[in-house]
């Protein structure tokens, strides 16, 4: 037997042992992995058979970058979940019937995006799809010297933030707007722009996405501060206390559950802008866009309903299937035109499971006036976008 040979037949008998454990249990298995009876339909992999097959495996981080550059497994490759490009990078990375064991992985046992892009991976054609629930937190344990935290390889377990060292940096909301009125302290609400329609009413709250964040605390400038920060539903900032604790802040905390978790409480949030508010169109841009020969009807009819939808800071967020219904498109149609649109720079947009997220050109349209201090802020970020 020739060595290709023997190396496919050894590939292809652990293929069938992984197969078998793959089958869903509901023992102690299923206990310590909740989500395993949600998707029966995808395979899992544990840590042991991933090291046996780590050479051969194709691994895909389908988190953000920021949880990406925190900890990863070495070899992984970064492909968000929510990339837009989502399939045609992923075909990149390894053919669909080649026989190397395709193995996503995000967060832990309760992360449900690995299995998504399991799901999404398989429905597409992919075959050999696995998904590592273990998570990147049980492959550090197992695996140092083939993880990278903080920048260090092999990753130091005793860096791992506890979630007991977690919740130790938490507070309710009442804790947290009592902490808000100190003196030298400075509240972040660190949510993506198009989360921000509601804001908790907390006054002298700093918008600071992610990446200037980062910049402002590797600087240091804040060591002497109290910092209090809040995100979208209090998952975010568990990975900023890495970066917090390696650039010695020790006097922060974090909103518990982030807004999501006063969502409701109209004593506890407002609305950020006013319903007031129209939206303002530019009648060179529009006439460009309706004689813009590269589009067809079905674009023109999309971006008009993304233009009627616009939200706080130019946000389209809408459900793709209640924009089925009321377009009547195909998800096919819809998101073609989307992507048209964003190859032309009339938009940017991302897809986030069912939900589809877009910001238009505030040279298009805008929801406030044009001209001022924010819109001039938004037409540079969005020239940014494009950019990339």
């Amino acid at each position: 037997m020739n060595t290709a040979h023997a190396k496919q037949t050894c590939l292809a008998l652990w293929l069938i042992t992984i197969f078998i454990l793959a089958v869903p249990s509901y023992g102690v298995a299923a206990e310590d992995f909740p989500l395993r009876p949600y998707y029966p339909d995808v395979p899992f992999i544990g840590t042991s058979e991933l090291l046996d097959v780590y050479d051969q495996a194709v691994v895909v981080d389908i988190r953000s970058s920021f949880e990406y550059d925190v900890a990863r497994i070495n070899k992984a490759i970064l492909l968000p979940l929510t990339d837009k490009d989502f399939a045609e990078k992923l075909e990149k990375l390894r053919g669909k019937t080649e026989e190397e064991p395709l193995v996503f992985y995000c967060n832990g046992h309760s992360c449900a995006k690995s299995y998504q892009a399991a799901q999404l991976a398989v429905s597409l054609g992919f075959k050999e799809v696995y998904t590592f629930d273990g998570g990147i937190f049980d492959w550090i344990t197992a695996a140092p010297d083939k993880s990278t935290l903080m920048d260090e390889t092999p990753a130091r377990t005793d860096r791992i933030i506890t979630t007991g060292e977690f919740k130790n940096h938490q507070l309710t909301f009442e804790e947290f707007a009592q902490a808000a009125k100190l003196p030298n302290t400075v509240v972040i609400d660190i949510r993506d722009p198009f989360q921000r329609n509601t804001v908790p009413r907390i006054a002298g709250i700093r918008n600071i996405p992610l990446d200037p964040l980062l910049d402002l605390v590797t600087s240091r400038i804040w060591t002497e501060k109290r910092l209090l920060f809040f995100d979208a539903v209090g998952k975010q900032v568990r990975w900023l206390q890495y970066f917090l604790e390696s650039y010695g802040y020790f006097d922060y905390a974090f909103l518990n559950g982030g807004v999501r978790a006063i969502a409701n409480d109209k004593a506890k949030i407002k609305p950020v802008i006013g319903t007031d508010r129209t939206i303002i169109s530019n009648q060179k841009m529009l006439l460009q866009l309706t004689t813009d020969q590269r589009l067809d009807n079905s674009d023109r009819k999309i971006i008009s309903y993304l233009l009627a939808n616009i939200k706080f800071n130019n946000y389209v967020v809408i459900d793709l299937k209640g924009a089925r219904t009321t377009l009547k498109v195909s998800t096919h149609l819809l998101l073609n035109s989307v992507k048209k649109l964003t190859r032309l720079r009339y938009i940017t947009h991302s897809v986030m499971q069912e939900t589809l997220i877009v910001q238009v050109d505030p040279r298009l349209a805008w929801k406030g006036d044009q001209g001022d201090k924010l819109w001039k802020s938004k037409v540079k970020e969005f020239e940014s976008a494009v950019k990339e």
